[in-house]
């Protein structure tokens, strides 16, 4: 898995470094400069789509717990765990076990593991609509044919993993896991866990039966949040005096997603965020210098939400 990882970043760095040689740098430098004040906008903008997604994660809790806890207290959680998210090679769920840590000095640990779990599928599902729904709209705008076959291909092996996860959430999985596994290995340490494994079994059966409302709440936050995600493409395309439709920004948001998402192994999908918007700038008629300049800005901020996330991680711990 390591040399997976290492051979998946030199392969990503070597996207962004033909992307660019394809581009040219002072054409690059060139849109980048053009946000002068407007970098301000770019970086507190997130906060949007923070508030949107810590709101999906509160509709997560069970009740009891959801009334311990306010938006102030989760969202620096949120982001201490987006971070890890980010920085480690497991991509979309690196820091999911961070947050569950963090949470569970507030409340029961098996609960804040199970908020955990139902909100990445909550955020997981919301992705594969906002990724359907980005691509069947730009299908409508682009200026050339749209390799359907490779991208709708993609969406449904991730939406049929997502399908495979929240069903199993449901089903006491981790207990029959634990089980198995120790039936196989016979370690005493995976034995010694069984109790943990079925409360938090427990709580998730309990969710799925009795908070159904607070689940599609749940979905419905987070699916806000990636649309977030989207607007900011357009508000950066509006800021480099390059303005594009509401439609054209969703399926570059998406694209850029599914992207990022087929390259877990990368840090952060490096090379295939990028690729997704040069490729779904080029597929709407827009300058694909655009398209990877805008992915740059948004790597900008990324960087700096993360410094803050390791600072709000070093506090909390």
């Amino acid at each position: 898995m390591k040399l997976l990882r290492i051979i998946g970043i030199l392969i990503g760095l070597t996207i962004v470094g033909y992307l660019v040689h394809q581009v040219g740098w002072g054409v690059i430098r060139h849109t980048l400069g053009l946000l002068e004040w407007g970098y301000v906008i770019v970086l507190c903008y997130p906060l949007s789509w923070m508030v949107f997604n810590t709101t999906g994660w509160f509709w997560a809790l069970h009740v009891q717990y959801a009334s311990r806890l306010s938006l102030l207290r989760l969202l620096p959680i949120r982001l201490a765990g987006e971070t890890f998210n980010s920085l480690l090679p497991s991509g979309y769920v690196g820091g999911e076990p961070l947050k569950a840590k963090l949470l569970g000095g507030i409340i029961p640990l098996r609960e804040a593991t199970s908020s955990v779990l139902i909100a990445k599928s909550a955020q997981s599902i919301g992705l594969v609509v906002f990724v359907g729904l980005g691509l069947t709209l730009g299908q409508n705008q682009s200026s050339s044919s749209i390799p359907q076959r490779g991208t709708w291909t993609a969406l449904a092996i991730l939406a049929g993993g997502i399908a495979i996860f929240s069903v199993l959430l449901a089903r006491r999985s981790f207990s029959r896991l634990g089980r198995g596994l120790y039936r196989i290995t016979r370690l005493g340490w995976i034995q010694r866990r069984e109790k943990y494994l079925v409360s938090l079994d427990e709580s998730l059966g309990n969710f799925y039966r009795e908070g159904k409302g607070r689940f599609f709440m749940s979905i419905v936050f987070h699916l806000m949040g990636w649309l977030a995600g989207a607007l900011e493409v357009a508000v950066i395309f509006w800021l480099i005096d390059h303005p594009i439709g509401w439609r054209q920004a969703w399926f570059i948001g998406a694209m850029a997603q599914l992207a990022s998402v087929i390259g877990l192994l990368v840090p952060a999908g490096v090379g295939l965020y990028e690729g997704g918007h040069y490729m779904a700038a080029s597929l709407l008629g827009i300058n694909p210098a655009l398209g990877l300049s805008v992915s740059l800005v948004r790597r900008v901020r990324e960087i700096f939400w993360d410094v803050l996330g390791l600072l709000f991680f070093w506090k909390l711990s």
